[in-house]
């Protein structure tokens, strides 16, 4: 059991950078996709909702286990002499290994034994949902090293009540987060209830104060935002990976030593979020 309370005044707060990152697709399927039990899992999930299972999906054996995606980013980013803290699971899409709490599982495979626990249903917004979390918790000076993964496996096993973006590929990121000097490393922004024809408005706000001191950041524009022709320094992440794709881009700034500017827009909750991450310099 995980107790905890209001922050120690004596413990001095921990910001943190991203120290190392690592991104990987994963072409095939698991064969946890063809576990005859999860058709009957599935179909009690979406039940209440009043949709239907997609039986060519099925039938395919379409899917991935977030499980198996992430085991070897831990192994790559984390060591015996690299505990972690706090490890945060993020994915907008459902597993395909059901009857077990897949953050948890990888908490006990990391070194450190750390807090562990997941973030989903919130679309894009899900993976800044986590990185405040995760600054929130270096606030009370326990955690000094943490580690976000982000994960989206491409089968759908259900019909949508409404349209959303579905994932082309297996993909999973992963970020390891250290203890930082740089008072500024991770800051994080989220505007709810915002409908389309304010985003640019507030998105434009908050890249002039998040860019502080730093000389043009580069801005990592999810695929919800709407085009911006106007903003110098706009990257865009690979498409077709609607909750991977900014970090995905992310990973590859890592090791420049750069202030990043990161954006997305999830338009069927109304959440716009924006942050900025630092990055260590090779």
């Amino acid at each position: 059991m995980f107790l905890t309370g209001p922050p120690d005044d004596r413990t001095a707060p921990v910001r943190l950078r991203v120290g190392r990152a690592e991104c990987r697709w994963f072409d095939g399927n698991s064969e946890l996709a063809t576990d005859p039990g999860l058709p009957g899992y599935l179909a009690d999930m979406v039940a209440p909702y009043g949709l239907a299972l997609r039986e060519d999906v099925i039938a395919a054996g379409a899917g991935h286990s977030y499980g198996d995606m992430a085991e070897p980013l831990i192994e790559a980013l984390t060591g015996p002499d690299s505990p972690v803290d706090l490890l945060v699971l993020v994915h907008a899409m459902h597993d395909v290994r059901f009857g077990r709490n897949t953050a948890t599982y990888l908490g006990s495979r990391c070194p450190g034994d750390p807090l562990a626990f997941a973030v989903c249903d919130q679309g894009v917004a899900g993976p800044f949902t986590a990185l405040r979390l995760i600054e929130s918790y270096a606030a009370t000076g326990a955690c000094r090293r943490a580690l976000l993964i982000v994960v989206e496996q491409a089968g759908l096993h259900y019909e949508l009540a409404a349209p959303a973006p579905v994932p082309e590929r297996h993909a999973a990121v992963a970020l390891l987060l250290e203890e930082s000097p740089d008072a500024g490393a991770v800051t994080v922004r989220q505007h709810t209830e915002v409908p389309p024809d304010r985003v640019a408005e507030l998105l434009a706000a908050d890249v002039a104060e998040l860019s502080g001191e730093s000389p043009e950041p580069p801005l990592i524009a999810g695929a919800g935002l709407p085009p911006m022709s106007t903003m110098d320094g706009v990257v865009t992440p690979p498409a077709g990976q609607p909750c991977t794709g900014v970090w995905w881009e992310l990973a590859g700034w890592q090791g420049r030593g750069r202030r990043v500017l990161l954006a997305d827009y999830d338009p069927g909750l109304g959440y716009l979020c924006t942050g900025a991450v630092s990055g260590h310099e090779n």
